[in-house]
Formats: structure tokens, sequence, C-alpha cells
């Protein structure tokens, strides 16, 4: 029985790396948009029987695409899966280094749907039988799945990164209290006294503003911010200002899933981030850690 790994539109580059992790052929797609905005999705291969009886990988990020749209990334995953389905895989892997939606996993207010759960459902209703996904915003959602499912943890080739760039005296900085818990086991990756801290934030559940505020004790100290996603970066910049402002010698803003939407580039390093590091969950400029090592050990090892 041969491997194949089907690598779509969003995970171009990672895809091609993961496959020469595990020395597997990969096959590409097809993908456009129609003139009324439906997308289109072909697997790019001449012979069906390739994929019949045989195991396939998919890796497919659902971030925003070149024009924001991660619905179309979304869809193009479902076409991806009924494909490989259709054509008789016997056995469907599913890799989605960021998940769309993560975030809308409860209610905030009357009238919401917590669309991760619904979105993982739909999933789950193709039949896969394996799902992998990196440092989902919650993991509990993945319960929706029937399926075995595994949530990577990319905190050590992070931290590795950063400590690469010679970051020394190191406190880390939790943007808010909610992700304390996450920035205590990401800073053991930094040494086991690496001090832990955070500010306190509220947000506008109607308009989404975001008030910061706290003074930490981070003067001369190499500051390093860490998030699971970075979107347009307006927690991530209120952080580094305040850091700043609390004396932070270096600071660096990292992040799992780097979206950088709209002027977050501009928000992060104005505040006065002297680095922004994200992993190529999402294929961007500033996708400087790859996750590829640490995809591929999960099937090595299994």
């Amino acid at each position: 029985m041969n491997k194949f790994l089907i690598i779509g539109p969003a995970s171009q580059m990672l895809g091609v790396k993961v496959a020469k992790e595990l020395g597997i052929n990969s096959i590409n797609t097809e993908f456009k948009t129609f003139p009324d905005g439906e997308n289109y999705l072909r697997i790019n291969l001449e012979d069906e029987s390739l994929i019949q009886g045989n195991e396939v990988i998919i890796i497919q990020s659902t971030g925003p695409s070149a024009s924001a749209n991660q619905n179309a990334r979304v869809v193009e995953l479902a076409m991806m899966i009924d494909s490989v389905k259709r054509m008789g895989a016997s056995k469907v892997t599913v890799i989605v280094p960021y998940l769309a939606y993560a975030r809308q996993d409860k209610i905030f207010r009357p009238g919401e749907c917590p669309f991760a759960k619904v979105l993982l459902r739909m999933i789950n209703s193709l039949g896969i039988d394996e799902f992998y996904t990196v440092d989902v915003h919650e993991p509990k959602i993945l319960n929706e799945l029937n399926c075995k499912t595994i949530n990577i943890d990319s905190m050590k080739v992070l931290a590795d990164h950063v400590k690469s760039l010679g970051a020394k005296d190191i406190v880390v900085v939790s943007p808010d209290k909610g992700a304390v818990e996450r920035s205590k086991t990401f800073a053991k990756f930094f040494g086991q006294n690496v001090p832990v801290e955070f500010f306190e934030k509220k947000r506008d559940v109607k308009t989404g503003e975001i008030v910061m505020s706290g003074e930490l004790g981070l003067k001369d100290k190499d500051v390093v911010i860490a998030d699971d996603i970075i979107s347009t970066g307006g927690t991530m910049a209120n952080a580094i200002k305040l850091s700043k402002e609390s004396g932070a010698k270096r600071i660096f803003a990292v992040a799992t899933h780097a979206l950088m939407l709209q002027h977050a580039k501009y928000r992060i390093l104005t505040a006065g981030a002297d680095y922004i590091i994200g992993t190529d969950s999402i294929d961007n400029e500033v996708a400087l850690v790859s996750l590829a090592k640490t995809i591929a050990d999960y099937f090595r090892f299994e």
C-alpha cells in the first residue's frame, strides 16, 4: 500500500516540507474561483487508480486566502476530502495546521452560533479517519469529531527559534490572564525559572475594542509575548506598548498562527516589537518557524 500527501492551496510550502520529511510522494491541486464566486478544486492527477486502496494525507490550512477569504479554504478542504474518498482511499488523514473559526467556540451574546463546533461536525460527516491540527484555540472542540484527533504543540520549535536569536534574561508576558497557563508552559522551554507576567485585558463583546492595563517589572529584560493567534494585532500591540513602558529591552512578538491581517505588522512594529515570529501554519512573510518536522514526527512514531 502506498501513501500520498495531497497538498492544498493554503499549505503549499509546509506541505512540500512535510512530504520531504516523510519521504512520500506529494500531489498538488488545481484551484480557481468562478466569476460567480464558486470555488473549483481538482487534485492534480490523470489516473484516479493511484488513490484507490492507498492511504492519503491531506494538508490544508484554513487561514485567510490572499483575498482574506478563509471560507474558500474550508470549501477547498471539503472538496479534497470528498475527492479522495470518492476515488477509494483506504485511509484519509487530514492535517489542518490552522483551524478557521476556532475562536467561535462558545456563545457570548444571544443569537450567536458556536461555529467552530459546526465546522468540525461538517468535517466529521465526510468520514475521515484521523484529524490533526496545531495549537487549536480550545482543544475541547475536537470532541466534535468521531475519529482520532491530535492537537500538535508548536511551543518548543517557537522557543528554539527565539533562543537562536540570542534572547537572554527572558520574561514571558501573557497578553491576558486567560492565556497565563499556556504562557507558563511556553516559558518552561526557556528554563525552569523563567517568570511569566500578564496584563489585565477587557474586550467589548459588541465592538471588539480592547482595553489593556498594568505595569510589570520588565526593565532591561528580553520580553517574549506569546499568543496562539495574531489577527489584526490589536491585543499584541497593546501588550508590546505596555511592555516597552515597563522597561523591556527587546520584544519578541510570537504566535503559532500569525494571520497578520489589515495593518497588523504596522501596529506591532510601531508599538515597539523587535521581531514578529510565526509558524508556517500560515504561509506569509513572518512564517519563520516550520512545523514540518514536528508534524512529520507524529507519523514517524505512530
